[in-house]
């Protein structure tokens, strides 16, 4: 039951709006944040965490747990899978159609942060008709791949979360 909860959640802050109604939970500055080392040190499991040396900060992300039905390691956990998802669709990079004529390369994110048409001489030689049946033949390719990047991306969110919540004794 935690695990899907946590799942919920962490899929919920991927959205653009996840956050508009709860408090805000970015650090303030734009130096990296620190996190206790005992375990994960050089593996990024801090990376997406807000300040806890900010009194602030902290009793926010508590109540922001608490909203939820969370602890605040619970929580802690579903902000680092968070930053880890979208880090991972950032880096994503799907390249489709012809490059000889019309090439869409493009994240894993949706919609996409990152989109690349590249028309070549050739494809406009190929007419308006043909060109812009190729370049939608491409979108559609570079869209379904893209899902399937987030599918595998939102597996492997889950492995983490799994491993985590047995390090932390929850699962």
């Amino acid at each position: 039951m935690k695990l899907a909860l946590l799942f919920t959640a962490a899929l919920y802050a991927t959205s653009a709006t996840a956050f508009s109604v709860a408090p805000s939970i970015q650090p303030r500055s734009s130096a990296a944040c620190t996190t206790s080392t005992a375990r994960s040190m050089f593996g990024g499991a801090g990376e997406g965490m807000p300040n806890e040396d900010d009194p602030e900060q902290l009793k926010q992300m508590e109540q922001a747990a608490k909203s939820m039905g969370m602890n605040l390691e619970e929580y802690k956990l579903g902000i680092s899978a968070r930053a880890r998802l979208t880090k991972e669709l950032d880096a994503a990079r799907i390249t489709s159609g012809n490059k000889a004529n019309v090439s869409i390369e493009r994240d894993g994110n949706n919609p996409p942060k990152l989109l690349e048409i590249s028309i070549t001489e050739d494809g406009k030689k190929l007419g308006k008709e043909a060109l812009s049946k190729e370049l939608c033949t491409a979108l559609k390719t570079a869209a379904d791949d893209s899902r399937k990047v987030r599918a595998e991306a939102q597996k492997s969110m889950m492995g983490f979360i799994s491993e985590e919540m047995k390090k932390i004794g929850k699962a």
